[in-house]
Parts: structure tokens; sequence; C-alpha cells
């Protein structure tokens, strides 16, 4: 029961993630903005490339459905633009494309996850710095393997005048019910491999669970922050993640997300699983570059 519960409370706080990177780009790089029909066809695309449609109403599913489209665009990115760009999706046509894909009306804004809501009107938009993988990351030591795709993302807002640069929510929506904060510069390497999603170097969001057995640990601990995520969906359309979340030490776990984002442990009794647990728990012995654009 207690790892049960451990899984979900990292993996929600996780679930959160999708922050970015702070890139300070060069002059000479190509910047697009990400267009409302842009966006909608990637988040149209990367549902369709579910095997199992999945709930993105849902925090524990944003991760999921967040890589994936931001997957699509830098694809789309690197087609137009081999030697690297960046990409900036506005904060309202973030939130308002979310909405469609999502089948909700601006008037059904209280039925989206709350952190969304609270992004739209911070303000939050996204920038997405793309290019060669060696421009972003390396394999070092001999044992690593290098992504097929790799980005930098920041999720951002500009400064406010009532000085605000975090906020804070309850989000009921989840399964168990989750507290995060976000800060004004949310940060995160995106890598795509051919086995699986990694969401690396994760800075600016943190989380705990408000229901469930560990709620009155957390409540001593603090909020824990989350450090990284790694994802692989199984042919039924179960999202097996393992992350690792720290405070005053850290712990890393695995859980499963089902597509009505609900978080449970791995079940024993699914061999595919534990194998993809013992695959996402390989170290990656990688290597970073600096948050910038490079231009070739």
């Amino acid at each position: 029961m207690i790892r049960r519960h451990r899984a979900r409370a990292v993996v929600l706080a996780l679930a959160l993630v999708l922050t970015s990177a702070s890139a300070a780009p060069a002059q000479a790089c190509t910047r697009d903005t990400v267009t409302a029909p842009e966006l909608a066809d990637a988040m149209d695309a990367a549902l369709r490339s579910s095997r199992v449609p999945y709930d993105i109403r849902t925090t524990t599913n944003s991760t999921r459905f967040e890589t994936a489209y931001l997957r699509i665009l830098v694809e789309r990115g690197l087609a137009a633009h081999p030697d690297g760009g960046i990409l900036v999706i506005p904060y309202d046509v973030l939130w308002f494309d979310y909405l469609r894909a999502a089948g909700l009306a601006p008037a059904d804004s209280a039925l989206a996850p709350v952190g969304r809501l609270l992004g739209y009107q911070f303000h939050q938009g996204v920038e997405v710095v793309f290019g060669p993988v060696r421009s972003i990351v390396r394999s070092v030591g001999g044992g690593g393997r290098e992504p097929l795709i790799a980005a930098d993302v920041k999720y951002a807002w500009p400064d406010r005048p009532d000085g605000r640069r975090k906020f804070s929510y309850e989000d009921t929506l989840s399964v168990p019910k989750l507290q995060a904060t976000q800060h004004q510069v949310l940060t995160f390497r995106l890598l795509v491999f051919d086995d699986m999603i990694a969401v690396e170097e994760i800075h600016g969001i943190s989380g705990r669970p408000l229901t469930g057995f560990l709620a009155a640990l957390f409540r001593l601990l603090g909020e824990g922050n989350a450090d990284f995520a790694r994802i692989a969906i199984t042919s039924d359309g179960q999202q097996v993640v393992r992350t690792r979340a720290t405070k005053l030490f850290s712990k890393t776990v695995t859980g499963v997300i089902g597509p009505d984002g609900h978080v449970g442990r791995v079940p024993r009794d699914r061999p595919d699983m534990t194998a993809i647990e013992a695959r996402l728990d390989r170290p990656l012995h990688l290597e970073y570059e600096p948050y910038r654009c490079w231009p070739r």
C-alpha cells in the first residue's frame, strides 16, 4: 500500500510538469510563432497517434499529451529548419486549442485542469528550442544512447504588476487530489527515443497529494520537486511512468496511469509492464549543452 501511494504522489507531481528551458537564443536563429491552426493540427495528430483514446482533461495525462504534440511540432520544425530554431506558442493559442482538443467550450473552463486555467490567466506561453540532437545533448561514458529528437522547453509568463512569480492551487480533478506550485519559469529537456519519451532536468514545478495514506507525510516534508519523468505506452494504452522527486531526500518510483487518468502501481502480473519499468530505470549517461539556439 505504501508503494502504491508513493507512486501516485510522485507521478502526480510530474504530471503537472511540462515546464521548459530558459533559453538565450542567438539573433541568427529562426524564430517562428505557432499559429492556432498549426497547434490544433499537431494536437489532433497527437491524439490520433494513440492506439487507445485517453482523457486529456486529467492532470495525470497532461505530460503524455503535451510531449506528444510538442514532439510533432519539433519534427515539423526540423523538417523546415534542419539547423534549428525556436518555436513560440502564445498563451491564448495554447489555452483555446487545448479546450478545443478536450471538447470543452470556453464557458466550460471549470472542467479543465485548474493549472491550465491559471496558466492562461497568467499569460503563460511556451518556447521550444530545437536543433540537431548534439546541439542539445550527447551521450557520455560510452554507456549511453542518444535520442532521436531533443529540444529545450520553457513555460513562462511575463513580469506582472503585482510581482507574482509563482502560483499554487489544488487540483480536485486528479485522482488522488493534488496540490501544486508552478513558478514563473518552468523548464525541462524533451528527449524522444524509439521506445520512450524522457523529460529531464525539470525545474520550476512541485506538488504533493492531498488525499491518501501519504498526505500526512507530505505535510511534514512540504512539496516534492520533480526531477525527471520517463514515459512508455503499453499496447493497451496504459502509461508507464518512471519518475523521481526530491525534497529532503530523493525517491524514484514507477506508476501506471490509465487512459482515464487514474494512477496505480505496476501490476506484477503484467510482464510487459515490468519489462518497461526495467528499461525506464536504465541510466541515460547524457550531458546537456547550455540552453540556447545553435545556428549552423
